[in-house]
């Protein structure tokens, strides 16, 4: 069952939280927001409440992950310069890159996945590194910067994962103040691509109904992709984690834009289980 399919349910935990439970000034859980299939991140109810838009994005107060700000609190800092933000939600920024793409010389390309300002690498496997790989060679399938991005928002996707199941996007004071630690319940892509956001907020559902044909009738093209894609959602709502899309200016991707850069050249490749 595909999750646009699904009627998403909360637990307890997971409960979408009201104006009198979040914090006005410190980091919470937000729980699962309210999905509307075919709307785009941010909706309404990011906008409804008094607030705005701006400044959706906050870094935890380890820096290393970045946060939405909870929209039931204002969008500029409090007096000591911090937001409330919810600490069981991710933003992730992804991009991809291929040179000379549409031509002969695209003959390789690269993926960025951005999870925050702090590269981290170490024992801790709660721990998630900020990714810059290389797209295998598929005889198939030549490169194409659509692919890249695809690849891209998989890798973000599935990386993810292990946040929804073993928490550690956020620091918790376990036992004393958290029984646990917070799992990941709301996870937002960002990406400069309309293609990848249009398509998982409004198309993709569509060409399944028409069985992977375009509204023209030709084929959806890197179906591979868009099934695997799918299939990453899937997984992270069978967690209860709701998964959002999030179309932002080019300006606004520099950090997982020159990740992907890097990635056209780099010995690196990817798979479910990481580099």
């Amino acid at each position: 069952m595909s999750p646009a399919s699904k009627r998403r349910k909360h637990t307890s935990r997971h409960r979408p939280q009201g104006e009198i439970a979040h914090n006005k000034h410190g980091p919470h859980n937000g729980g699962q927001p309210p999905h509307i299939p075919g709307e785009q991140f941010p909706g309404d109810y990011y906008t409804a409440h008094g607030s705005t838009a701006n400044n959706l994005e906050v870094t935890g107060l380890d820096g290393d992950f970045v946060h939405l700000r909870c929209p039931w609190s204002s969008s500029e800092p409090c007096s000591c310069g911090r937001y409330s933000y919810h600490v069981d939600s991710m933003i992730v920024a992804i991009d991809g890159a291929c040179p000379g793409n549409g031509s002969d010389k695209a003959v390789a390309s690269g993926c960025g996945v951005w999870f925050g300002p702090r590269y981290i690498d170490n024992d801790d496997d709660t721990i998630q590194p900020n990714l810059s790989f290389r797209v295998l060679d598929d005889p198939i399938h030549p490169h194409t910067s659509q692919r890249a991005e695809l690849h891209a928002a998989i890798a973000g996707l599935e990386s993810s994962k292990k946040f929804a199941i073993h928490g550690g996007q956020s620091p918790c004071e376990v036992p004393d103040k958290c029984p646990e630690l917070c799992r990941l319940n709301h996870l937002i892509i960002k990406s400069d691509s309309a293609y990848i956001v249009d398509a998982m907020t409004t198309s993709i559902w569509k060409w399944q109904t028409n069985g992977w044909l375009t509204a023209n009738k030709t084929p959806v093209k890197n179906r591979d992709l868009w099934e695997k894609m799918l299939l990453a959602c899937a997984v992270l709502e069978e967690l209860d984690v709701s998964v959002d899309f999030w179309h932002v200016p080019r300006e606004e991707n520099t950090e997982a834009d020159s990740l992907a850069r890097q990635g056209v050249h780099s010995q690196y490749t990817y798979s479910e289980d990481g580099l």
